[in-house]
């Protein structure tokens, strides 16, 4: 098998892996967690929050690793770490160590996706990198449908949760070692092209930038901003829309099937905008995304009905997925395959106020009764990120193809060619 191909295989794996066993599957184990230990719900929450706080916070630990030891073992450590926090899990009784687990969890997702992944994807495929980046994140939001099965068939079906951990932290090791035997770094790639042209071609660009000068441009800035609006409102919705349609009158069980909807609709779309991204603009295919996040959020907060609701939590996961994926995509055609694991990273980073999302849905409906205005509100943000888009996110001005010591262009281990 090729050397891209396997590299393409774990890395997707991998993030179907972290994906699956985190935090789409750690609210049902928590659920019979707290029923054995006696825990109250605030401090199961709490320990969900930090597994999104050690997620974001530890976002530049990958760059400095890949610049160090190398991309392959920088997912080996995340592996490792991730197996860490399962078998930790798997063991406790107090809380705190629970959270020390969950937080252990955080930071080997991190280490394993989706920053590392995408520097490896945008160097080993420089001229089809857009669509293999969609396959990546198809496959790893995929993990969100599989997750609460995996927990069900092992947790729900023996009521043990103590061997759901195990059985995940072995698991872990296990594509520990995948990612040693599959993965290698290359060469960075580079073309002569503008930024301006890569938009069109769907070639690669260097901007020339130092992380330090690409970390302060207005492109980036705005970017960062408009996904961390994106996952503020995806993590919100994902907390509220069960409750939401419930209020309706007809229970929860609507809402768990908008629920799976909305991340059947994100999944497909990301893999079908990583090729559509190769001949349009992702810049325009991102302001349609927001558009539709927007359009699906107003819908949802006067939905007369289930259907409509369910029909805008459709809407909402298609936009999301076309929003998620095109600005990743515009971070790697602006700023080049070189910085791209960089660049992605502290984009999770900013988003890691994402966390605040359910905190003030919640708070709102507590005060009022229901999520509405808080669903106008988040309504509003995406429209206005659609307006900042259009309006003033451009390319960076490149300032040649010099690189630059700040980066991980040089990994510790043996560099092999793109094939």
């Amino acid at each position: 098998m090729p050397r891209n191909a396997q590299v393409m295989i774990a890395a997707s794996l991998a993030f179907f892996f972290v994906t699956a066993t985190t935090f789409t599957s750690l609210g049902y184990v928590l659920y019979i967690m707290v029923d054995q230990l006696d825990w109250s719900a605030a401090a199961a929450g709490f320990s969900f929050a930090l597994l999104g706080l050690a997620c974001g916070l530890a976002s530049p630990l990958p760059p400095y690793l890949m610049k160090t030891i190398g991309t392959r073992l920088t997912m080996v450590l995340g592996a490792l770490v991730l197996a860490g926090g399962f078998a930790m899990a798997s063991v406790i009784n107090d809380l705190n160590f629970f959270f020390v687990a969950t937080s252990l969890m955080g930071a080997g997702f991190t280490l394993l996706a989706p920053s590392p992944a995408v520097y490896l994807l945008a160097n080993w495929f420089p001229r089809t990198s857009s669509r293999m980046i969609g396959f990546y994140f198809m496959v790893g939001s995929s993990g969100g449908i599989a997750g609460p099965l995996i927990v069900s068939a092992i947790a729900g079906a023996t009521g043990d949760w103590r061997l759901h951990w195990m059985v995940m932290a072995v698991a872990a090791a296990v594509l520990g070692l995948i990612c040693f035997v599959c993965i290698r770094d290359t060469e960075a790639a580079t073309t002569t092209e503008t930024q301006e042209d890569t938009e069109a071609s769907g070639t690669i660009a260097d901007s020339g930038y130092t992380v330090r000068q690409a970390l302060l441009t207005r492109t980036f800035l705005i970017l960062a901003v408009i996904l961390t609006v994106v996952q503020t409102v995806v993590t919100a919705t994902h907390s509220l829309l069960v409750a939401h349609i419930a209020n309706l009158g007809h229970g929860a069980a609507p809402g768990a099937i908008a629920m799976s909807l909305l991340a059947f609709a994100g999944t497909g779309t990301k893999g079908v905008t990583g090729a559509i991204c190769e001949r349009v603009s992702p810049r325009l295919i991102l302001i349609g995304g927001l558009v539709l996040q927007a359009l699906a959020m107003a819908l949802l907060s006067y939905a007369p009905g289930v259907a409509i609701a369910i029909a805008a939590a459709i809407v909402f996961g298609a936009g999301w997925g076309m929003a998620w994926l095109s600005g990743h995509i515009l971070l790697l055609r602006y700023f080049g395959a070189r910085l791209a694991g960089t660049m992605t990273a502290m984009v999770t980073t900013a988003s890691t106020f994402a966390v605040f999302g359910p905190i003030g849905a919640g708070r709102v409906a507590d005060v009022t009764g229901t999520y509405a205005p808080a669903i106008v509100v988040f309504s509003g943000l995406l429209l206005a990120a659609a307006i900042i888009a259009l309006l003033f996110l451009k390319a960076p001005r490149p300032l040649g193809s010099a690189q630059s010591e700040d980066t991980p262009d040089a990994p510790a281990l043996k560099l092999e060619p793109a094939e």
